[in-house]
């Protein structure tokens, strides 16, 4: 039987390096490009400390709004590392040793480097099965929809295309339109055509606000034909407001 494919996810990030400006985070902008190409609509991202609460509350909520929830961060050997006994918690369920991973771990290390930091990396919640990946012989978990994934970029991103045949949905489509002139000029004509589209998400976004300013209408939809006429009357809005007349 084929496992079915989420249509909607979250994503919690964690790590107060990433709170205090110390890292730069990027692997939410990977999953939301991931996504998009299939189907699976992002909903929210949440960036939270390495506080075992905090990540249990945020967990749990955005459980509740996303078909499948995907961790960044905080499984490492340090005591920092709390995600994975974190969602244990969530999910309540006891975060054990998986044998087979640290049967995997002895045999790459070697039994006199298998120290007590590697040994915590080979701990996932009961019933988790490990997201192995070519980049890491420590793995990330998957268990009732949470897939728990390393900080790392490089890492994250071996392990984020090991789970992507679980997301998708129907197709989402995407049409950009440039414009030139303040976004003040149209913010009621755009309102109006948002109005007449509600299966259109429309957003404008300005590159340059003084001198020369310019910007992008985005239109993005799951009904194709919907987006086309949006896109359209976008277009002749445009059209009109460039016209001499006007």
């Amino acid at each position: 039987m084929t496992a079915a494919r989420f249509a909607s996810a979250a994503m919690v990030v964690i790590g107060n390096e990433l709170l205090s400006g110390q890292t730069r985070e990027g692997n939410s902008h990977v999953v939301a490009e991931a996504l998009f190409a299939r189907g699976c609509r992002l909903i929210e991202v949440a960036i939270v400390p390495d506080d075992h609460a905090t990540i249990v509350d945020t967990l749990t909520r955005l459980r509740a709004k996303a078909d499948a929830v995907i961790t960044s961060g905080g499984i490492g050997p340090t005591h920092d590392d709390i995600t994975m006994e974190a969602v244990a918690a969530a999910l309540g369920v006891p975060l054990l040793t998986h044998e087979a991973t640290l049967a995997l771990m002895r045999n790459h290390y070697g039994e006199d480097q298998l120290n007590e930091g590697r040994r915590r990396m080979a701990r996932l919640p009961r019933g988790a099965t490990p997201v192995v990946c070519p980049k890491s012989i420590a793995p990330g978990a998957a268990i009732d929809g949470v897939f728990v994934l390393a900080g790392v970029p490089a890492i994250f991103r071996s392990q984020l295309e090991r789970i992507l045949p679980r997301f998708g949905g129907a197709a989402i489509y995407r049409h950009a339109i440039e414009f030139h002139g303040f976004e003040s000029r149209f913010f009621r004509q755009l309102e109006q055509i948002q109005h007449d589209f509600p299966t259109v998400e429309i957003g404008s976004y300005p590159k340059l606000c003084e001198g020369n300013p310019w910007g992008k209408i985005v239109l993005t939809s799951r009904d194709q034909q919907a987006l086309k006429q949006a896109s359209q009357a976008v277009e002749e809005m445009l059209r009109a407001l460039a016209s001499p007349t006007r």
